[in-house]
């Protein structure tokens, strides 16, 4: 494998300057990502901050990991994880079907990368932690997967069953329908030595698993089996009794977590960006499981309710519930950083371009629980390029920083070239000839009669009409004479740019187990990954 590195802009200016010039943003973030001492002065924070019973936590992730069949590595990091010096790099995601898109495996290897630069860098032990989302209600995000087919066409392979309400994915049971979808992808798919046991080996995990969410984490922990990832359920009851004094705080400082969000988002308005989370007044930043849904938790006067029911709690109820119930509770994506801090040493959160930008509002919430903010960690943003797509990028000029649209004007320079006749100049001559010939004969003719001049403009639309019919015609020939070339630059925006997206955010890596082998994603794990924040080109 070989890796490029291309620079890249995004939409949002505040991802952009935490990329390429942190310092206008650095009053945002407790630690600069991009300074070595970060890493060091943060030990030392959660030598100072950090209380949860490590002995109790190694022994609930323990059990779980266990439970997903992991590796020997991971164990081991567990058992290292209660010295009171050992801390943790972390990443989330949404517990997608067959890990869901790409970037989920980018955060992964970016997560793994860090925990071993970290560790040089403080002369401690720093195990890499994936936070499996299984809280998430948003089911229409995570319930399909994207790829080619084996016919080179774009597809979306999908479960058909629709659970009721908002239910978190760790709650959706593992039915019938996902193993059609394990059907489809074999058959969508070419055959390789590979794919069989590829196939037998996730449909086994889903028959172990009681929830999406838990074959989620079977398969991550397959996936890196090889690199001690540790993996961490936040629906763990048992490490839901870590968080009771800690969603009990959140309730009683709801109010000011809320005036510091405000805070955070006019800082965020201040330098151009848009934030990512708008303040809601009354939104406790909680959410409440009612009937097995889980609701946002909302202040209704002195009392509490959830959107679309009459009920109502008070402040006492609430709290008595964190107290002796929290898995009724949930933290929303303005607390759950913070109580991820609370439960876990973390060193830093590998973040992508949208973490970093919700990021950016949350210090001082963290302050206000007496925590400090991780290093946040840009993710490594990858891009593969297999073979055929590379020798035709080479073929053609194809450079990956002209992106999509670029894409397509390099395809019709390259019909240009190839257009000997000269199609436009020869049709654009013509239909000036035409115009200026007929023109005359309307002019002599209006002698006869001057209402003549306005049936010779219709007439003469009409000719251009048939002339721009026939353009048409002959520059679909010309296109069908190049098919060839054609469908190459189809298949290389399908690869690189699909949906008009970025290749992360879309495909799956199981289309790439099955062609390259299982191991790919250890050798992805080999490559430099984290050299710097620029866009990676692996070439397969």
């Amino acid at each position: 494998m070989k890796v490029e590195y291309v620079p890249v802009e995004y939409a949002n200016p505040l991802v952009n300057m935490y990329l390429s010039d942190f310092s206008k943003v650095g009053h945002l973030f407790d630690y600069d990502p991009g300074n070595n001492d970060s890493f060091r002065e943060r030990q030392k924070a959660i030598m100072n901050d950090y209380h949860t019973d490590r002995r109790a936590l190694v022994r609930i992730l323990s059990e779980y990991n266990k439970g997903l069949h992991c590796g020997e590595k991971t164990l081991d990091n567990l058992k290292r994880l209660q010295d009171p010096e050992t801390t943790v790099v972390i990443t989330g995601q949404q517990a997608g079907i067959l890990t869901g898109p790409l970037y989920t495996i980018y955060k992964t290897l970016s997560v793994i990368q860090l925990a071993h630069r970290a560790a040089l860098e403080t002369g401690r032990d720093v195990a890499p932690v994936f936070w499996v989302a299984a809280e998430d209600h948003d089911y229409a995000e995570i319930d399909h997967i994207d790829m080619v087919d084996r016919e080179q066409n774009l597809v979306r392979l999908k479960l058909g069953y629709n659970p009721p309400g908002k239910m978190s994915v760790g709650d959706i049971p593992v039915t019938e329908e996902v193993f059609r979808l394990i059907e489809e992808l074999e058959a969508l798919t070419n055959p390789s030595e590979w794919k069989k046991d590829i196939l037998g080996k996730v449909a086994g995990m889903a028959r172990e698993a009681d929830s999406l969410a838990s074959w989620f984490a079977r398969v991550m922990s397959w996936l890196f089996r090889e690199q001690g990832l540790v993996l961490i359920d936040p629906m763990n009851r048992e490490l839901r009794r870590l968080w009771s004094g800690t969603f009990q705080a959140f309730l009683d400082q709801s109010g000011e977590a809320n005036e510091r969000l405000r805070a955070g988002v006019e800082r965020v308005r201040a330098l151009g960006a848009e934030p990512q989370v708008e303040k809601d007044e009354d939104n406790v930043n909680m959410f409440l499981y009612v009937g097995g849904e889980r609701m946002p938790l909302l202040k209704a006067g002195d009392s509490y309710r959830v959107r679309g029911r009459d009920d109502t709690w008070s402040i006492e109820e609430l709290k008595t519930l964190a107290a002796e119930r929290p898995e009724q509770l949930s933290p929303n994506v303005v607390l759950r950083p913070v109580a991820q801090d609370v439960l876990l040493p973390i060193m830093a959160y590998v973040a992508g371009p949208g973490e970093i930008s919700y990021y950016a509002l949350y210090r001082d919430i963290y302050h206000l629980f007496g925590q400090r903010m991780p290093v946040i960690f840009p993710r490594a943003n990858v891009t593969l390029v297999e073979g055929s797509v590379a020798k035709n990028m080479y073929r053609y000029g194809v450079e990956f920083s002209l992106g999509k649209e670029g894409l397509r004007e390099r395809l019709n320079e390259n019909l240009d070239a190839q257009d000997r006749l000269g199609i436009e100049t020869l049709f654009d001559d013509y239909t000036k000839e035409i115009r200026n010939t007929f023109n005359k004969l309307v002019d002599k003719a209006a002698g006869v009669d001057p209402e003549l001049t306005g049936h010779g403009s219709e007439s003469l639309n009409r000719i251009l009409h048939q002339v721009e019919h026939f353009r048409k015609k002959v520059n679909q020939y010309h296109r069908k004479a190049n098919d060839t070339m054609i469908k190459r630059f189809r298949r290389m925006e399908d690869q690189l740019f699909p949906r008009d997206n970025w290749q992360e955010r879309v495909f799956n890596i199981f289309p790439y187990l099955f062609k390259y082998g299982p191991d790919i994603v250890d050798r992805l794990a080999e490559l430099p990954l984290l050299e710097n924040n620029d866009h990676k080109l692996i070439f397969l």
